[in-house]
C-alpha cells in the first residue's frame, strides 16, 4: 500500500534538485440510471533533476494503491533527465491563496446520497412530453501538498458536473454544468431554457445568409467552458509567450485601437474565487495562485506562470490561468444598432479556436433573426474572436457559470453569417 510517508521518503534519499508529492483522496459518485460510487487514492508527483545541460522535470500521475515507491520515484527521476530543458532555480514557495472549494451541501451522507439529490431536482422539472437523460458525477476530496522545502498545504473540495440530454418535439439539446456548489449549477433555470429552446427548433426554418450583426448569450456565449474567451486563455500561456508565437505581447494592445474603444475590454484570472472551478490555494507544482490581469483596459498585461517559466522571467509564480473574470458594459441587451440585421444567437452545435491567432468557428445550432422573430438552426460564422471581443459591446448584467464570471452576453455589430 503506497502512503505519502513512503513517497516522501523514497525522495529525500535521490539526488533531485525539487520535488512536489500531492495526494488526493477521492470519493467520486455516478447515478445515470444506475448507481455506483468508487473511493480512491490519486497521486501527483513531479520531480526535477538538474544536469550540465539544464534542468529536466517529469510529471506522473499514479491511481494505484500498490506499488513500490522507491521504483515509482527512480521512474520520475530517469523521465526528468530525459527530458532536460532550460536551467532554472526553484523560487521560495509564497503562502497559498485563502479559498472556500467545499460545499457542505455536497458533503452530507454518502457521495452516491448527494448526487442522487441532484438527480431528483432535475427529475422535478421534467415534463409530460420532454425526455431527460442524465449523468451526474460528484466529486468530493481530501488534498494534501508536500514540498522539498518543507512547505506543506491540505484542504478539502467538492465539484459536481451534470451531463443532461434533454429530449422534446423531435429534437434534443445537451446541457453540461459545472460547480462546487449544488445552487451554482443553476439546474432548473438550465432545464427551463432548454425546454423554451426546443419548442424553438420544432418551429426553425432555414437560415438566410448574409451580414449581420450578432448577439451572443448563455450557453453560446460560454459553449461547453470558457467559450469564446478561451481565445484569450492560449495567448496567456507562458511557454508559447517565449516561443514568439502568441498573437500579442505584453505591454502591447492585444489589438488595433483595442485601448480606443469607448469600454475597452479588461480580463482577469482569479483562481482564489470562492467555489470557482478552477480555484486553488495552490498549483500542482506547489506554485501560490494568485489573481492577475491578461487584459487591462485594451492592453495585454499578464501570462500565466509556472514556476519554471516564472524563474526564466525572474518573476514570481501564479498558479496560470484560471477562472475569467471580464468586465462589464453598459449596453443594455434589448437595444441594437439601428439598420442593421441582428442574430440572437442561442446556442451553438460547435466552436473551434486557433489557440495560436485566435480565430473561431462558430456553428450555429440555434439562433432568432430579432427582424423577424424568427428562429432558424445551422450556419456558420467565422471570426477573429480577439479583435472582436476587443471592440464587442458588453451586457450590464453578470453572469457566473464555471469558471467565467463577467457579461452575461455580447454584441457583436460586424459579422457574416455563412451557409
Amino acid at each position: 500500500m503506497i502512503s505519502r510517508r513512503d513517497i516522501v521518503h523514497a525522495l529525500e534519499h535521490r539526488d533531485l534538485a525539487d520535488w512536489v508529492v500531492v495526494e488526493r483522496d477521492q470519493e467520486i459518485a455516478v447515478v445515470d440510471g444506475s448507481q455506483r460510487e468508487e473511493h480512491r487514492m490519486r497521486w501527483q508527483l513531479t520531480v526535477h533533476a538538474d544536469t550540465p545541460a539544464g534542468r529536466g522535470t517529469a510529471r506522473v500521475v499514479i491511481d494505484a494503491n500498490d506499488g513500490d515507491p522507491d521504483q515509482l520515484v527512480d521512474e520520475a527521476a530517469r523521465l526528468a533527465r530525459l527530458s532536460v530543458g532550460p536551467a532554472w532555480t526553484t523560487i521560495p514557495q509564497a503562502a497559498p491563496a485563502r479559498v472556500e472549494l467545499a460545499d457542505p451541501a455536497l458533503s452530507i451522507g454518502t457521495a452516491v446520497d448527494a448526487a442522487i439529490a441532484l438527480a431528483k431536482l432535475l427529475a422535478r422539472r421534467a415534463e409530460s412530453n420532454v425526455t431527460l437523460e442524465t449523468r451526474i458525477t460528484l466529486l468530493r476530496e481530501r488534498v494534501a501538498m508536500q514540498c522539498r522545502t518543507g512547505f506543506h498545504a491540505e484542504w478539502k473540495a467538492t465539484l459536481a458536473r451534470v451531463e443532461t440530454l434533454v429530449i422534446a418535439t423531435g429534437h434534443s439539446l445537451e446541457i453540461i454544468r459545472e460547480a462546487r456548489r449544488a445552487d451554482g449549477l443553476e439546474l432548473v433555470a438550465a432545464i427551463d431554457e432548454a425546454i423554451a429552446d426546443l419548442r424553438l427548433l420544432a418551429s426553425a426554418g432555414a437560415l438566410l445568409p448574409g451580414p449581420c450583426a450578432l448577439i451572443l448569450s448563455g450557453d453560446a456565449l460560454l459553449h461547453h467552458g470558457l467559450g469564446v474567451w478561451d481565445a484569450f486563455t492560449s495567448q496567456a500561456d507562458a511557454v508559447v509567450a517565449r516561443q514568439g508565437l502568441t498573437r500579442y505581447h505584453e505591454r502591447g494592445v492585444i489589438a488595433a485601437g483595442s485601448d480606443q474603444v469607448a469600454e475597452p475590454l479588461s480580463i482577469t484570472s482569479n483562481g482564489a474565487l470562492a467555489f470557482g472551478v478552477r480555484s486553488a490555494p495552490v498549483g500542482d507544482d506547489g506554485d501560490a495562485v494568485r489573481t492577475f490581469p491578461l487584459v487591462d483596459h485594451g492592453i495585454a498585461a499578464g501570462l500565466g506562470l509556472d514556476p519554471r517559466e516564472a524563474a526564466l522571467l525572474h518573476r514570481d509564480p501564479n498558479g496560470g490561468v484560471r477562472n475569467l473574470r471580464v468586465s462589464l458594459g453598459t449596453w443594455d441587451e434589448k437595444t441594437t444598432s439601428a439598420g442593421v440585421r441582428v442574430i440572437d444567437v442561442r446556442r451553438l452545435r460547435g466552436l473551434e479556436i486557433d489557440p495560436y491567432t485566435g480565430d473561431g468557428d462558430l456553428e450555429l445550432s440555434l439562433a432568432i433573426d430579432r427582424a423577424t422573430g424568427k428562429p432558424f438552426t445551422g450556419g456558420t460564422v467565422r471570426l477573429d474572436l480577439i479583435d472582436v471581443l476587443a471592440r464587442a459591446r458588453r451586457s450590464a448584467r453578470s453572469l457566473r457559470r464555471g469558471p467565467y464570471q463577467g457579461p452575461a452576453a455580447v454584441l457583436i455589430e460586424h459579422a457574416e453569417l455563412l451557409a
